[in-house]
């Protein structure tokens, strides 16, 4: 008898963890969140691209502080391409920015977020641009 106490309390334990861990990993797959980035579906992008066709602008490094179903914020850097002469000679000009993501739809069955607004960090025009923000809808698919 006092064997089988030792194996029912291990087992109960087991089944337990086991059940605790399907859980925790379903409601994390169920709840998680995505953004559209050109056309596809991402999990915290380290790089948000608005130009698809040729990368000319773009938010990269990004680091997330807030990601979840109502929005999500973090912070990044703003590179545009001037195309000068060409887009492939063209240089690249940078910006430290703060970014909003926002605007929920159901795509493909899973919450994602479809719209970007990004703003400077020290207040000054973004870079080739008469303003300090930015902002585009990413939902190029859905």
């Amino acid at each position: 008898m006092r064997y089988s106490k030792g194996w029912v309390v291990l087992l109960t334990t087991v089944i337990g963890l086991g059940l605790g861990g399907y859980t925790y990993v379903h409601h994390a797959l169920v709840s998680q969140v995505y953004v559209t980035n050109c056309g596809m579906q991402d999990f915290k992008p380290s790089t948000v691209i608005k130009f698809c066709a040729d990368a000319g602008v773009s938010v990269n490094k990004i680091s997330w502080s807030v990601w979840n179903e109502q929005g999500a914020t973090g912070e990044g850097e703003y590179q545009i391409n001037d195309c000068e002469p060409s887009c492939v000679d063209g240089k690249h000009h940078y910006a430290q920015v703060v970014i909003s993501l926002s605007k929920v739809k159901e795509i493909n069955g899973k919450t994602t977020l479809t719209y970007i607004d990004i703003k400077t960090k020290d207040g000054k025009n973004l870079p080739l641009s008469d303003s300090a923000e930015d902002a585009w809808p990413m939902e190029l698919a859905g």
